[in-house]
This record gives C-alpha cells, structure tokens and sequence, in this order.
C-alpha cells in the first residue's frame, strides 16, 4: 500500500505541476503566435474577381490613359492618378502616405529615373533648368521631387480642357530616360528594437582581450554607411567617440537610430577608430553618392547594415558592383546577410490544373502571409534583369478570396523592366495570402516571395537562397546572426547560398545585443551582427597594418569557430566571430593564404547550452530562444522563465520516478540483481567499417508536377562523419592487405577539385575549403589566387585578376 500510494502522489503530481508549467508557458509567452489556418480557411481563386486591369482603367479614364498605358512608368504612380481621379487629393494623399511616394516634408513625391547611360550631367541640368529638384543623382539613377501642386494644377488644367501634358509624361519622354520608378527600397536588418550600456558581444568574440593586449583600432577609418544617426549627438563621448563626421544624401528619414546603435556596436569593440557617418536615404542614387563620399574620407573599413530584396543576388546587382569597386580600392566591406530566413519562400513556377496560378503545393494556390499591421510582398524570379520575358503577376486576397492588392509590371523584354513584382496592403493583424498569376510564362521559372512588415512571416518559408543584397556580393564579408546567449544560429539570419550558388554568408557574430539607443538586449537582427565584424576587422588590421583587405578577412574567417556542419556551411559561414588571444609582445598569427583557409584551425566545440545546427540547404525550424522579450521587464522575465522551467522540470521528475518504480515492480529479484540494459534497437551489422546503419523508412511524399526543386539531403549525425583524414583536405591512402567482402556495393565519394577533399555524400559545399562541388559543369580557378571563377566572369572574385583566357 505504501508504494501504491506513493506510485499515485508521484504520477498526480507529476502531472499537476508539468501541466501548470505548460499552461503558464503558453499564456504568458509574449512572442506572437501565427493562426492556424484550416483547409477550410484557405480562400479558393476558382471564382476570382480580379480589380480593373490597366486596360479597362485607361478605357474608363481617358485622361490619363496615356500614362496607364505607358511601359515605362512604375505601376504606383499609375495608383495614385487613378486614386486622384477617382477620390480626388484626399485619396491620392492616403494612397501616397501608405506606399511611401511623398518627401520627407510631405510636399513632393519622390521618383527616380533610370538612364540607358552613366554620363547624367546633362540630363540633371535639363531637369534644374526646368524647376525640377534633382536630389540625387549617381551615373544612372536620378531621384527627383515632383512637386503635388504641380500635378494638382496639371489635373485641373486637364478638366478644363486645356492640353497639358503629365509631369511623369514628360518625365518618361526624357532623352536617356528609360524606366521611371519609385526609388529602391532597402531596409535595416535590426529586428525588435527597444545610459551607459555595454553589449554582451564584446568580450564573447574576444575584442576584450585584444583591448587589453594594446589593440583599440586605432588609426582605422570606418565608414558606418546607414539609413539613419537620430541621436547620435547625445552618445558622443560616452557610447560613441567624442567626434565623428557625418554627411547626409537624399531624402533621409531624420527619425531614424539604427545606424546610431550599429555604430554603438564598433565603437565598443574598436574604441579607438575614426567614424564617418554616411546617412542615405535608401535609393541607389544615394547609395553611390554615400559610397563616393565614403572613399574620398579614405576609410579602410565600410560596415553597411542594410539590405534589399529585389535584385538577382547573384553577385551582379546595381548595389553590388559598388562593393567590388569599393573593393578594388583596397577597403573592406562587411555586410548584413538579411533577417529574412523566415520570410521567404522559394519555388518553380508549377500550374497542374491549368487555371494560370502558381501551385505553392499540390492543390494549393496561395501562400499565406501574416504581418501586425501592414505587409509589402515582394516577388522575383529568375530572368533576365535588363530585359526580362517571362510575365508574372501578383495578387494578394483575404480569407474570403477577396483581392486586395494586385501587382502588374511589364515583363516584355523592353530595356528598364525587372522580373519584379511588389504589392502592399494592410492587415490589422488578419491573415492574407499572396497568388502567383501567369501573364506569359513560356517555361519553369524560379521564384522567390519576400515580405517585409512588422513580426511579418510567411508560410512555407525557405531559409535557403534568402541572402539579401548587397550581401550576395563576392567581395563583400557577408554576416549572419547568432544568439549570444547560446551561440545558435538566429532563426531569423538569412542563408545562402546565392541564387549562383557561391556560398554565403561568410560568417556569424553575434546579435541580441545591449546598447544605449534599443536597451537591454534589444538590438537584434544581422544589423547588430555587422558592426561586431567590423570592429573586429579594425584591431586585426590596427595589429598588422601590412596586411591587405583580403588577408584581414581571410585573417578573421581562419579564426571563426566552426559551428554548425564541419567547415563552411550556408548558415554560420566559416564560422562565429572569435579573435585569437592576443599577448603584448608577441607577433600575431601569419598572413593568413588560400591554403590556410583550405585547412582551417582546429574549432572549439559549442558551449554546453548550444547544439549544432544542420543548416546547409535545410530550413532552421529553431525557435527563438532570447530570454528577454520586447515590453517586459528584464528581471520580470528572468523571474518567470525560471519559475516555469522549474515547475516544468520537478514535475518530469515526479513522472520518472514514478516510471522507475512501475518498471522495477516488474521485474524478477533476479532481473532487479543485474545491471539495468535499456532496450535497442536491433540493427543488422554494418556492410562496411564506417556504414550507416538503416533507419526506419520514410512515408512516400505526393508527387507534384513539375516538381519544385528538391531539398538537398541533411548531412549525416556526426557519429557517422567521415574520418579526421578525410576531413581535412588530404587524400586519404587506400587501406593496405586484403579487405572483408562488402554486403554493400561502395558509392563512389566525390573528391574536390579544388583541395582534394572527400566530400560527404549529398554534399553542396566542400567541408574543408568551402568550395561548391558542382562535378557536372567545368570549374575554372584563377591562376593567382587558386579561387573559383563564376560563369563568364571577366575578373576574379576573389582577387580582382583579370581573366584573360580560361584554356590556359
């Protein structure tokens, strides 16, 4: 009776406080909870109503019919005319304010201009002459402001029946002038923003030391190249040095602070080196305007928080041939990878049924979308990015099948258009779902979906490929985020490879970081990551000033510490951000070279609250785990945490006991006197030393036709991992004397052609040198640097040789 009654108190209790902790957990986690949709939920495109078509609308508003009609303009401008028309200044103002048309002062709207030339000297003087304010302007991206009286007095000039012809009509008609366009957007990748504060990454990546060693970073010139400093003055001398130069470009937003707490992140870890503030506002023609202001300040290191979704991201967008010039330069940039790991799907355009949408799954033809307020969803595909053809749409419904915003580009191979498509609507917190319509696809077409908007997400998301720009740039030092509670890959921090399939990012530091202008742990997102590279980079090159802009990043990717798979991978890069130590008096480790980097240094295993993430071409589905949440208090949630984890933790205790006692009691006296064996599975011997055992069989997945592109294979638990010898980029000696016959026929291990290193099987990447094992296409290296060289590429990526004849 007494075991019985204590069998009962363990499993009651047991079951009370696991219970208690799990209700706890659900009802005061603060993070926000995507809605389940059911089948039911999904809306059916069967009976789709579409809004007007440009064509109707043009036939209904014969005023501005031309410009409705015209290929050349951005269909947003073509919005806000027909929103003036339909509900006069209040609703083009409305429609103006939600997509971001209007100036800083709400008096103009802006428009950049796309030339066929770089020379836009005349051109901005035709445009001055005229009245018109040129803003910006950078070889060919013009920004301009329009002034909305004038088109105001344009309209009622019109209604008179007097023939005036559209500003953006004349703007269209510009000698050179071959696409007119809402300037590019490009977003800070800081996630959950919230005295005297400092960050928690500081001594975790080993600057502390190199501090006290004598490096500071000083004689370093960095460039914090950013969307906005607001505040900035208030932390100088204390969170930032006593002076910094700033120079603002464009239409800046003078509320922003992120580029304030990226440089909070330098200043700490290179307290010592000289900051230049560039403040754009994140067009192109700002863009090339702060980078040029940048190389004349003659910085060494340029640290660029920022990042942009519609471009090819293969290394050959507008932004990144900035960092291969900037590069060229002998300045080293470090990039954000983006934050956009969870909100990106990827896909082939499929249509089985023939009804003209995309089928993210079989029978399924939406994607769900899900943001707090307001959501932009942005959808690109692989084209040609001068002159694209292949003609998609994009249509965003409500649960009912409602459209509520839809997207309709040209895509005719004119010169100016992109394979593009971007529609915003808001939400107020409700599911939307985004459709993919076909306008004229003539074959498979990779795609991509974005969505950017607040504690956005979207299903079926895509870690793979989400690399932002100009992150994808080969000469950028491209990072990603970690936790720096647990040294975890954030589930958040975007994953290569790019869509040419070099690997990136390079590295991972650490982000979730304390500072002055977010707070306690507030400042999260691969923005936060950045800074720590770059002030990294100014100690390492503070202590070998001989060292190139190659061999300092060589220098810090030899030195990351490989979490994650073996060697590089997709996620972390080569590795989480660790300096060496560093002791006064002593020369620091060599110019790291390209063998160094094929055989990297020993890593240091993961601390005992981490586990490695498998992260090369899979999705994380790694929860956040911060323990500190936007708008509760730091102690509060400290507090709480441990009181659940400890109801939850006692209550497992109760229910193992009371497992013990029910499998003890029955067992013989005989069983009870021997060692307890838990049970095993029963496998047959392996085929061969080093062979994976089976594992139980996977059910078999639906066909879907065609197929979206399959998910490379997870690679093998590390009990199974190739042995040391094979690893390490040396070829292995076949084994001596007779060996054992094999019940398995050996596959064939792919050797690398760059190092020579047995790569494991399914392998995209090789472990050793991080070169991509791509056997089917032949591979070309430089002759300098040994580096692989892209496609038709005309320099190489690694080290700027010209490549003159690849057969040599």
């Amino acid at each position: 009776m007494k075991k019985k009654s204590m069998l009962v108190l363990l499993l009651g209790g047991g079951v009370i406080l696991l219970g208690t902790a799990i209700a706890l957990f659900f009802f005061l986690r603060p993070n926000v909870l995507l809605p389940q949709i059911s089948l039911s939920e999904v809306p059916d495109l069967t009976d789709l109503t579409p809004l007007p078509s440009l064509t109707e609308l043009a036939e209904k508003y014969p005023q501005i019919a031309p410009l409705l009609n015209d290929a050349q303009l951005d269909a947003v401008y073509k919005e806000f005319l027909v929103a003036y028309q339909t509900g006069g200044r209040e609703a083009a103002a409305a429609l103006a304010q939600e997509r971001g048309l209007f100036t800083p002062d709400g008096l103009n709207l802006r428009v950049t201009l796309v030339l066929d030339t770089e020379d836009n000297t005349a051109l901005t003087e035709e445009l001055r002459a005229a009245g018109i304010d040129v803003v910006s302007a950078y070889r060919d991206r013009v920004n301009v402001s329009v002034p909305l009286a004038l088109i105001e007095e344009q309209f009622l000039s019109q209604e008179a029946g007097e023939d005036t012809a559209s500003v953006f009509q004349q703007l269209t008609q510009l000698e050179h002038v071959i696409a007119v366009r809402l300037p590019e957007t490009r977003k800070p990748e800081s996630l959950n923003p919230q005295g005297d504060i400092l960050g928690e990454g500081v001594s975790l990546v080993g600057a502390d030391a190199w501090h006290a060693a004598g490096f500071t970073g000083a004689g370093l010139r960095i460039g914090v190249l950013d969307l906005g400093f607001a505040g900035y003055e208030a932390l100088l001398g204390t969170e930032l040095p006593a002076n910094v130069t700033l120079q603002t470009f464009g239409w800046y937003d003078a509320a922003e602070v992120h580029g304030a707490a990226c440089a909070e992140i330098i200043h700490e870890v290179a307290p010592e080196a000289t900051l230049f503030f560039a403040w754009y506002d994140g067009s192109d023609a700002a863009l090339g305007e702060a980078v040029e202001w940048l190389r004349t300040q003659q910085v060494n290191i340029i640290s660029h928080s920022v990042g942009a979704v519609v471009s090819p991201r293969d290394g050959t967008g507008w932004g990144t041939h900035l960092v291969d010039e900037t590069a060229a330069e002998g300045i080293l940039w470090v990039n954000s990878a983006g934050n956009e790991a969870l909100t990106h799907h990827r896909g082939i355009f499929a249509d089985e049924d023939g009804d003209g949408y995309h089928e993210f799954s079989v029978g399924d033809e939406v994607l769900p979308v899900y943001s707090l307020d307001e959501v932009e969803v942005y959808l690109v595909w692989e084209d040609d990015w001068q002159r694209p053809v292949q003609d998609l749409e994009l249509v965003i419904v409500d649960d009912q099948g409602t459209v509520l915003a839809t997207s309709e580009e040209p895509q005719d191979g004119t010169l100016g258009q992109r394979p593009a498509e971007v529609a915003w609507v808001r939400t107020d917190g409700d599911t939307v779902y985004a459709a993919v319509q076909a306008f004229n696809v003539t074959q498979p077409v990779t795609l991509d979906i974005f969505v950017h908007g607040s504690n956005a997400e979207v299903g079926q998301s895509s870690s793979a490929y989400s690399v932002s720009s100009p992150g994808d740039a080969a000469n950028a030092l491209t990072v990603g985020a970690t936790n720096w509670w647990n040294d975890r890959l954030a589930s958040y921090s975007s994953q290569g490879p790019t869509t040419d399939g070099r690997l990136k990012p390079d590295m991972s530091a650490p982000a979730g970081v304390s500072g002055a202008t977010y707070g306690e742990s507030g400042f999260d997102g691969t923005s936060a990551s950045t800074p720590h590279v770059a002030g990294a980079a100014a100690l390492v090159w503070e202590a070998n000033p001989g060292f190139t802009r190659e061999q300092v990043k060589d220098y810090l990717l030899v030195n990351a510490l490989d979490f994650g798979p073996t060697g590089p991978d997709t996620g972390f890069g080569h590795g989480r951000l660790q300096l060496p130590a560093a002791v006064p008096g002593l020369v620091l480790p060599p110019t790291p070279t390209a063998e160094a980097v094929s055989d990297p240094v020993a890593t240091t295993p993961l601390p005992p609250t981490a586990t490695a993430t498998a992260v090369a071409f899979v999705t994380l589905e790694i929860p956040e785990e911060s323990p500190l949440e936007e708008g509760s208090s730091n102690a509060g949630t400290v507090l709480w945490g441990l009181f659940i984890g400890g109801l939850g933790c006692t209550g497992a205790g109760f229910l193992l006991a009371a497992v013990v006692i029910v499998v003890r009691s029955g067992r013989t006296p005989a069983q009870r006197a021997m060692p307890y064996q838990p049970l095993r599975p029963s496998y047959p011997p392996p085929a061969s030393p080093g062979a994976a055992r089976p594992g139980p069989a996977s059910p078999a997945m639906p066909p879907r036709t065609p197929p979206v592109r399959p998910a490379p294979q997870p690679l093998p638990p590390a009990s199974l991992e190739l042995p040391a010898t094979e690893r390490v980029g040396s070829v292995p000696k076949p084994p001596e004397g007779p060996q054992p016959p094999s019940a398995v026929k050996p596959v064939a291990t792919p050797v690398c052609p760059v190092c020579g290193a047995r790569a494991r099987p399914g392998a995209r990447f090789c472990a050793a040198c991080g070169s991509p094992l791509d056997f089917k296409a032949p591979v070309h290296y430089c002759r300098r640097c040994g580096a692989e060289l892209r496609p038709n590429s005309r320099f190489c990526s690694r080290c700027g040789e010209p490549v003159i004849n690849r057969e040599e």
